[in-house]
Parts: C-alpha cells; sequence; structure tokens
C-alpha cells in the first residue's frame, strides 16, 4: 500500500507541475510572438517579461483549478447531508474511516434514483464523498459498507488525489464543455478538444486502480462476497450520464465507458480469486 501510495502521490503532483507548465508555455509563446512584433526582445525587457509570465500562468493556473474544483461538484451534484439525516451511513463511515485511518469526508446525497457514489479530492486532504438516494435506499447493510469501504481505500492509497486531478487538469475541456461559462471556454481556448482530452484522459488513469480499491476494500471488510454483491446488483443500474467529465470518479462504472476501466464481471472474477 505505501508503494502505491507513493506512485499516486508522484503522479498527482506531475499532473500539477505539467498543468502549471503547459500554461505558462502558452503565456510565453504569446509574449515571445508580441515582442516580435513590436521588437521589443532586448535585454532590458527580457527579464520582466519573464517574471510577468510566471505570475501570470500561476495566477492562471490557480484560477482554472479553482474553477474545475466547482465545474467537478456541479456536475456530479448533491447537497451536504449529516450524521442526523444519515445515521447508517455516518455509522458505517465513521467506523471504516477510524479502521483505517482516514479522516471522515464531507458527505452529499444526490437526489437520484441511479445508485452509485463518486468520490473526489478536489484540494489536498479535503475529501467529498457523493452518494446517489437510489444506492442508500437500495443497498444492505453489507453492500453499502464494501462499497465505502472500497472508496476510502481510493482516498487512502491517493488514487482519489490523482483521478481528481487528471478530471481537473485533463480533463478540463469536457468539464468546461458540460458547465463552463464564457470566460471558461475563452481561459481553455488553448487546450486539447473534448475527444482528445478525454483520450489523453483514459492514458493517464490506468486501468488496474479499480482493482487496486476493491482489493484494499475488502481487506478493511474481510468480506469480498458483499462487494462482489454489490457490484453484481447495481451494475446495469449505476448509469452516469457518459458525457460527464467526471465520470471516471464514480465508483461502480459502466461497461465500455471511453476510459478503459475493467467491467463489472472482471471485478467481479478478481474478488472471487482473493
Amino acid at each position: 500500500m505505501n508503494d502505491l501510495k507513493k506512485t499516486y502521490n508522484a503522479r498527482a503532483r506531475r499532473l500539477i507541475i505539467n498543468f502549471w507548465l503547459y500554461n505558462v508555455g502558452v503565456l510565453g509563446l504569446i509574449a515571445l510572438i508580441i515582442g516580435v512584433i513590436n521588437q521589443s526582445l532586448s535585454a532590458k525587457f527580457l527579464v520582466p517579461s519573464l517574471i510577468l509570465v510566471l505570475l501570470v500562468g500561476t495566477l492562471v493556473t490557480k484560477f482554472l483549478l479553482t474553477r474545475a474544483n466547482k465545474l467537478v461538484m456541479t456536475e456530479i451534484g448533491g447537497a451536504q447531508s449529516s450524521e442526523h439525516a444519515e445515521p447508517r451511513l455516518f455509522n458505517l463511515l465513521g467506523s471504516i474511516c477510524m479502521s483505517t485511518g482516514v479522516s471522515l469526508p464531507v458527505v452529499r446525497v444526490i437526489d437520484s434514483e441511479t445508485n452509485n457514489l463518486a468520490v473526489a479530492e478536489l484540494n489536498k486532504d479535503t475529501v467529498n464523498f457523493s452518494i446517489t438516494r437510489g444506492l442508500l435506499e437500495n443497498s444492505s447493510l453489507i453492500e453499502l459498507e464494501a462499497l465505502l469501504a472500497a472508496s476510502i481505500a481510493r482516498v487512502s492509497s491517493n488514487e482519489a488525489r490523482h483521478s481528481s486531478l487528471a478530471v481537473m487538469t485533463i480533463g478540463l475541456p469536457l468539464l468546461v464543455k458540460q458547465n463552463g461559462t464564457a470566460i471558461d471556454r475563452i481561459l481553455t481556448l488553448h487546450y486539447l478538444s473534448p475527444s482528445l482530452a478525454q483520450r489523453k484522459l483514459k492514458k493517464e488513469l490506468h486501468n488496474d486502480r479499480d482493482f487496486n480499491a476493491d482489493s484494499a476494500g475488502v481487506g478493511v471488510t474481510r468480506y469480498p462476497p458483499g462487494l462482489i454483491l454489490a457490484l453484481e446488483k447495481f451494475a446495469h443500474s449505476s448509469r452516469i450520464d457518459p458525457s460527464f467529465g467526471s465520470l471516471p470518479l464514480w465508483a461502480i462504472n459502466a461497461d465500455s465507458d471511453g476510459y478503459g476501466r475493467p467491467e463489472i464481471e472482471d471485478r467481479v472474477a478478481a474478488l472471487r480469486e482473493l
């Protein structure tokens, strides 16, 4: 688990650095073109221009990450819940968090008949668990515990952080296409098209992450049949809009979701071998 945690942590850092470098690089290229046109590429203006590009690039990066954060949560939806409103959910989640050493996440309940939950660590050490009303009402105690444990495993391994950052950076064009404002569209003109962004996101999100989370989750519950039951039961009633940029953050994936995730049958087969 420690090696896995280091791997995901390194991938997350790389995403942030590449995102910043990309924004700075584009601004630097624009500044260079302006300098050539105005014939002002003297040493006198070079250093101040470089400093300005770095500063503006950093500000743009922070702004886009903030906007991506909001776009992800807008897309996922839901309203923040409490222990008073959902005692069964909070009791299970509190117990799992205590046994794994993970802080209790912010819990949101989505008013939807779909059976699914999403894990988004959009800010460092701030985790959002968004669970549909359908899953809360249709899952048994064992099934819900199994899905929560596998989702908490994504947090403890840093996979949730890596996947969330991948959606916020590489997948930004997908988020903007879905719910972006005019300003968002202008500021992301230099990014990949949504179709290319989806392909790159698929390459970034290795298909072993679901197997790792499932395995770690049943390591907490000590009961693989619980997760097998949940995956089989909700495999065909967990559909999320395929145009959503946040699709990779949901626990139960539809077959052929466009991101190369293993099919539910393959996840179940792997669990049966544990």
